[in-house]
């Protein structure tokens, strides 16, 4: 470890709470969002004109979405068994009493979709006819009666009924989540039509039909590099350009109710910023944050006069703010319960990068202790985010925190195939490029160990989902340059994780990392489960035994493997739990555990 303060503990980190995913009830009265205060995520209210918190929902599990009936305060939640992803519908009458289920079947995934304009209907994609396969679903929610109106290959959820609630937008992913068609379902003739023909990737997202009937604003990169916002007029299957910026997707779009001006979300470089948008795409304002940080979504008060969104940065854990837009004043909404104890400052992270094997520049996160470096340095540990097709944002991270107070420098890189560079640099990890990205992490590691304030004898490597994918391939690909691993729910074995994974999700996985009947050769060359007697540093495994996206088979190869090489390794085993860890105690264990085992080895 390296020379911090040894009173605090990871759990005084870990018990950190934070609100998020705030929604206004339909009358206005109530701004409700999710938190995770009771120990895991549920719906909590306030009065929206001020006043004291209370919680609304103690489901015996974490909800996930939530969503407003259009014509009342009729409230639809989501919720699945152990992290195990088949999430069911529910729906809680006027904000009062007991959530009643509107789905039962536990063994089917249930994709929220949207309530229909008259608040009569919802609709959502399931798998209920095979499990490979998402069709959509229309229900009406007096009844709960269900009527499946389309059955298609592969993965696709709606996005909207239309103004007149005749027809269905939906987002068709059958090639990839990143590869999406924009359809129209016509719930009358039942009619399935690709409405916005294009050449290579597109997405599709946020999408708002204007209420003059001219057409819908949306985001996409249709044949573009980045996430711009973009106008398709009715009946014309072509999109034009409202606003783009520079090197900058957009990743959230919210249309004012007299749909004169727009509020975005601006990636830049991890970070976001907010700006107000004419309708015509002109910037009316740039908001200046009150901390630097992540918005991860963003609605308008009833009144129109206030932006609200949840805010959290390195060192700041997440509450919902409200920004007035004309005088640019935010205001914290909540105030989740933070540390119990006064723990050292909270730190932010600065960006640097370096050039890769074949010049590419790979962009990385450097978060700095304040306590002095040891005689030899700074020990590091390098995290790699998942995905792979996401992006290493500084957002709160109370493990990032508890290992800047240790001492320990963190260092977090966007390597290639990592999104918010452009579609380009997305997909130079794909199918046989994968091993690339793996030589990226080893220039950022390389650079790292260069610094003179680094110990290059003490540097760690720490990962979950793919990025303990990575922690694998790092450990076997470039062995001796690492003290330790550490991976979370990792990717060991391409061609097992393709057989086990959810069927739903299988095909989705082929397209980034390689099916199996033309790459078999090559997923066994990626695989680091084929090369573990090249390991040299200690293993840590965590993986949550409900887990569908990458199953604990995974961690059990690894686990096996090292032991039987006499290899230091440790696996711990997490029931009820998936992909992540939902549940306060079950977090106090797991990184607990992470924070012994840096101490005992690195």
């Amino acid at each position: 470890m390296g020379s911090g303060d040894k009173s605090i503990s990871m759990i005084d980190y870990i018990d950190i709470c934070k609100a998020v995913k705030p929604a206004f009830s339909t009358d206005g009265a109530w701004l409700v969002y999710l938190s995770d205060q009771s120990g895991m995520m549920q719906v909590w209210m306030q009065p929206a004109a001020g006043g004291e918190p209370r919680q609304l929902t103690n489901m015996p599990e974490p909800v996930g979405a939530m969503a407003f009936n259009p014509k009342s305060n009729d409230l639809l939640i989501t919720t699945d068994w152990g992290g195990d992803e088949r999430h069911q519908l529910w729906l809680i009458k006027d904000l009062q009493g007991e959530p009643q289920p509107l789905t039962t079947d536990t063994t089917v995934v249930h994709a929220w979709g949207c309530w229909s304009p008259e608040g009569t209907h919802i609709a959502y994609a399931a798998n209920y006819r095979n499990k490979s396969d998402m069709d959509l679903y229309v229900m009406d929610v007096v009844s709960a009666e269900a009527t499946c109106v389309y059955e298609g290959i592969g993965w696709r959820t709606p996005a909207a009924f239309t103004r007149d609630g005749k027809a269905l937008m939906v987002n068709d992913c059958t090639r990839a989540m990143t590869d999406q068609d924009f359809c129209l379902l016509n719930l009358e003739t039942k009619t399935y039509t690709k409405t916005l023909p294009h050449q290579g990737r597109a997405r599709y997202q946020a999408i708002r039909s204007l209420k003059d009937d001219s057409g819908l604003l949306m985001i996409s990169d249709q044949e573009r590099e980045y996430l711009s916002v973009m106008f398709k007029p009715a009946n014309e299957d072509v999109l034009t350009q409202v606003a783009a910026f520079d090197a900058q997707d957009v990743e959230a779009l919210v249309l004012s109710s007299e749909q004169d001006k727009f509020a975005l979300v601006l990636n830049r470089q991890g970070w976001n910023d907010i700006v107000l948008v004419s309708r015509q795409g002109d910037v009316l304002k740039r908001y200046e944050m009150p901390v630097a940080g992540v918005v991860a979504s963003l609605i308008w008060s009833k009144d129109g006069k206030s932006l609200v969104m949840p805010i959290e940065g390195a060192a700041h854990s997440s509450d919902i703010w409200g920004c007035d837009i004309e005088t640019g004043v935010f205001t914290r909404l909540t105030d989740a319960p933070k540390a119990k104890k006064t723990l050292p400052a909270f730190l932010e992270p600065t960006v640097t990068s370096v050039a890769s094997f074949d010049g590419l520049d790979i962009p990385y996160f450097v978060y700095q202790p304040q306590v002095p470096a040891g005689e030899n340095g700074y020990p590091v540990m390098i995290i790699i985010h998942g995905g792979p097709e996401a992006q290493w944002k500084p957002d709160f991270r109370a493990d990032i925190q508890y290992m800047l107070a240790q001492g320990i420098m963190v260092v977090a890189p966007n390597i290639r195939g990592s999104t918010g560079y452009g579609r380009s640099y997305q997909h130079l990890d794909d199918r046989e490029l994968r091993l690339d990205s793996v030589a990226d992490l080893k220039a950022v590691r390389m650079a790292v160990g260069g610094r003179t304030d680094v110990d290059e004898s003490r540097i760690g490597v720490f990962g979950r989902s793919y990025g303990g994918y990575m922690v694998l391939a790092a450990l076997t690909e470039y062995p001796d340059l690492w003290k330790l691993g550490v991976e979370f729910y990792g990717i060991a074995n391409f061609l097992t994780l393709l057989t086990t994974t959810g069927p739903w999700r299988k095909q989705l996985r082929a397209i980034e990392y390689g099916d199996v009947e033309t790459m078999r050769d090559d997923l066994e060359r990626f695989s680091p489960i084929n090369k573990m007697d090249q390991v040299q540093a200690p293993l840590m495994i965590v993986h949550g035994l409900e887990d569908p996206r990458v199953t604990p088979c995974e961690g059990e190869q690894v686990y096996s493997c090292l032991r039987g090489l006499g290899k230091p390794v440790e696996i711990l085993r997490v029931p009820h739990e998936g992909h992540g860890f939902a549940r306060v105690e079950n977090r106090r264990l797991v990184f607990g555990e992470l924070a012994r085992f840096i101490s005992e080895n690195l």
